[in-house]
């Protein structure tokens, strides 16, 4: 049904999309590309203000970030006051996070210091600003500083914060070491309301090393100290002699290993990073003490002399001095702990401290080994303490009616040699008490039959014999010293402990109570002299101490003294007589006297026990051997032949001389050989003897002159050779004492017997 009143739609054709408008859309996007394009190629700009353009050029200095180029000086220009330069930086868009309120410029140019070299790579390459990312809000303005600021780098590595009380002689770049290796190095200061704080970067490959226990101080410049003992320079690393360092060591290696920015205390020295404790000690008498003195146990310095002044209640009771003691050895301080003060002192008693001449005097202290409750103040004792030597030994006790120049200390020697020392001197009801300490590895040494004395000083005495010196050694004439000697007795006692011995004065005194004393009368004195050694086989037995003239004065009486073991030598029958030099054509004897002096020899007897003798004027006649073939020769003359000379077999020494004398009736002369064992058996009974000494001369009208000598040997000291002939080597070899003819000249044909007798020893 169609209603005229409402009106009736018109049905139109829909349009379609109009490529005319794809143009405005490309020119849209094509401007929006062309505008962020733009936006990325030109980057971030930013202005810097800088003191001064020196440095700087434009389109030249670039923007370093970690090494690597991220942007570059697009202009400068003067500030309008004109007391500085602005440069406008052009920057990458990749680090615009980094550019902050906080962000700090600077420029980075080559410096030459005591502390080294930075910024080389700008001598090949040229100046860069380079910068520290900061947080804040985005900015476009800074100022620049004037220095790069602490860590700064971009190194990796561990940061530490040393707080110090001052800066010191540190410097930036300044070396971090650790066992005199540099592991680090000084990146900044800045100052805090109390002192410094120093920051300290360690490399990567070192930080492990730090951790909670370690501990920090100053290696800056060096010290010397100088001394007896000589010169000690104490110094780090050449950088830190110049421009300061820092050490430091870690105790615990297991420990935690430190975090970033972990914070350490900077200490001025090892000692005062070790850790210290301060004591007070009252001195009566701190004479030549100054501050710094050193605080030694056993010679080794364990602290320093910090401060001292007088008693504030009463300055006559000495000072009051305030030691620092070091660790590890504060821990040992207890109220049982002694000081006292070491200065060269020289008195009666020798010379000490002398390790004080050239470092001055110090503070020697005694610890316990264990610690304890430390009290308020210590009393330094007036001298050292007596001191019981911590060590296995053997401990004895002598006794003097007076001390001499010993003193606790003093050294004991047994030959000159120090095998203990002097522990303590004390005062007794029976005089003077010394307790000697031997060290156990020289305490066999030391008998119940043992003499000490004073071998302290130099004794001196003289005569018209001479001056005689002796001292034990330099030790002992400067500090005094004890000696001691074992006589020889037939069954020795080993020393115990707490033995007590007699402290003679002297050596010589020693030897009264042991030894035996003898009387010698000799024709003349020559040669003889108080100290005269008596041998006897090449063995000292005796000393001359006393040479008087006889009261008829025709003589002089030796006084001298045997050692105990040559008691013996003093009886019935001894003879003495004066070993001296013999030089000559016949030969030469007793050369050793011509170093050694001359001595005095004994060939003992066998009769009872005798004090005084005669001596002879020339060595007595040789013994008859006891081993060996003795022989008798007959002879009209004894000739040249005379005791000792050998007897020869082809001209090799077989036997010798010892004696001759006259036969009973007077005829003749008896000439006594001595074959030795080997040899015995070349003597058989038709065995010819001849006088081998001088030279045999035989002169003839016809034959002319026919000379022979056996050898220069023969010539100058005589001598008598024998021949044995073929046919006698099968015969039986001749008894002891048998008697053959000496002849005064040798047949020829004894001379071409050449018997083959085999050599044996004594029958």
């Amino acid at each position: 049904m169609n209603d005229p009143s409402i009106a009736s739609a018109t049905a139109r054709p829909q349009r379609k999309f109009s490529a005319v408008w794809l143009l405005p859309l490309v020119a849209v996007a094509l401007s929006g590309w062309l505008m962020y394009k733009n936006f990325i190629e030109h980057g971030l700009v930013v202005n810097v203000s800088f003191a001064n353009g020196s440095g700087i050029t434009v389109g030249k200095t670039p923007v370093m970030y970690q090494g690597i180029d991220v942007g570059q000086v697009k202009a400068l220009q003067l500030d309008e006051d004109l007391k500085g330069v602005t440069a406008t930086l052009e920057l990458s868009r990749q680090i615009e996070p980094l550019i902050r309120e906080k962000t700090e410029f600077w420029l980075v140019q080559p410096q030459i210091s005591l502390s080294g070299i930075s910024g080389l790579d700008t001598l090949v390459e040229g100046n860069y600003i380079s910068f520290k990312p900061g947080e804040g809000e985005p900015r476009e303005h800074f100022t620049a500083l004037y220095e790069p600021p602490p860590l700064a780098s971009n190194v990796p590595g561990l940061r530490l914060r040393l707080q110090a009380d001052a800066l010191g002689s540190l410097a930036v770049g300044a070396p971090v070491l650790y066992q005199q290796i540099a592991v680090g190095e000084i990146e900044g200061y800045q100052l805090l309301e109390e002192g410094v704080e120093i920051i300290a970067r360690i490399d990567p490959l070192h930080q492990h090393l730090v951790n909670s226990s370690s501990r920090f101080w100053r290696q800056s410049g060096f010290k010397v100290n100088a001394g007896l003992q000589g010169v000690q320079i104490d110094a780090g690393s050449v950088a830190s002699i110049l421009a300061g360092g820092v050490t430091f060591e870690t105790p615990d290696k297991n420990r935690p290993a430190a975090e970033q920015d972990a914070e350490y205390r900077l200490y001025e020295s090892r000692e005062k990073a070790q850790g210290s404790r301060r004591v007070m000690v009252q001195f009566q008498n701190p004479d030549g003490l100054e501050e710094g003195a050193s605080v030694r146990l056993r010679g080794q310095e364990i602290g320093r002399v910090e401060s001292w002044q007088f008693s504030v209640n009463n300055p006559a009771e000495g000072a009051d001095v305030t030691l620092e003691i070091k660790a590890p050895y504060h821990r040992f301080l207890n109220a049982d702990t002694q000081f006292w003060l070491v200065k060269p002192e020289v008195s009666a008693s020798g010379v000490s401290g002398l390790d004080a001449l050239i470092g001055g005097p110090y503070v020697s202290v005694k610890l316990s080994a264990e610690g304890g409750e430390v009290p308020e103040r210590y009393t330094a004792l007036s001298e050292p303490p007596q001191a019981r030597v911590q060590a296995p030994g053997l401990r004895i006790e002598l006794r003097s009616d007076e001390l001499g120049s010993v003193s606790v200390g003093s050294k004991v020697y047994y030959r000159k040699i120090p095998v203990g020392q002097v522990e303590t001197v004390e005062l007794s009801a029976h005089g003077v008490s010394v307790g000697v300490f031997i060290h156990e590895r020289y305490a066999h040494l030391v008998h119940r039959e043992s003499m000490f004395w004073n071998a302290s000083g130099i004794n001196v005495s003289g005569g018209l014999g001479g001056i005689n010196i002796q001292a034990e050694s330099l030790a002992t004439i400067v500090a005094g010293g004890i000696a001691f000697h074992t006589p020889q007795v037939a069954k020795p006692q080993a020393a115990w402990e707490g033995l007590r011995y007699k402290l003679h004065p002297t050596y010589e005194s020693t030897l009264v109570d042991v030894s035996r004393e003898i009387s010698l009368r000799f024709s003349t004195g020559s040669s003889i002299t108080k100290g005269t050694e008596i041998k006897y086989q090449g063995i000292k037995v005796g000393e001359v101490y006393a040479v008087e003239l006889d009261e008829d004065m025709n003589g002089v009486t030796v006084s001298a003294r045997l050692s105990p073991s040559a008691k013996g030598l003093a009886r019935q029958g001894s003879q003495f007589w004066l070993v001296k030099p013999q030089l000559g054509l016949a030969g030469t004897r007793n050369l050793e006297t011509l170093v050694t002096g001359t001595y005095i020899t004994v060939r003992p007897g066998s009769g009872k026990a005798r004090n005084s003798f005669v001596a002879l004027d020339k060595p007595p006649s040789l013994e008859k051997p006891k081993s060996g073939l003795n022989l008798v020769l007959t002879a009209p003359q004894r000739g040249s032949v005379k005791e000792g000379v050998p007897v020869l077999y082809r001209d090799v020494p077989v036997g010798e001389v010892f004696a001759y004398e006259l036969s009973a009736d007077a005829t003749h002369t008896l000439i006594h050989i001595n074959i030795k064992p080997r040899y015995a058996n070349l003597v058989r009974k038709g065995s010819k003897f001849w006088n081998s000494s001088g030279v045999n001369v035989d002169v003839g009208l016809f034959k002319g002159a026919n000379i022979r000598s056996k050898s220069i040997e023969s010539l100058l000291e005589g001598g008598i050779a024998f021949a044995t002939p073929e046919h006698a080597a099968h015969e039986t070899p001749v008894a002891q004492g048998s008697r053959f003819s000496l002849h005064t000249k040798v047949d020829d044909r004894w001379l071409k017997w050449s018997p083959k007798i085999p050599l044996g020893t004594a029958r």
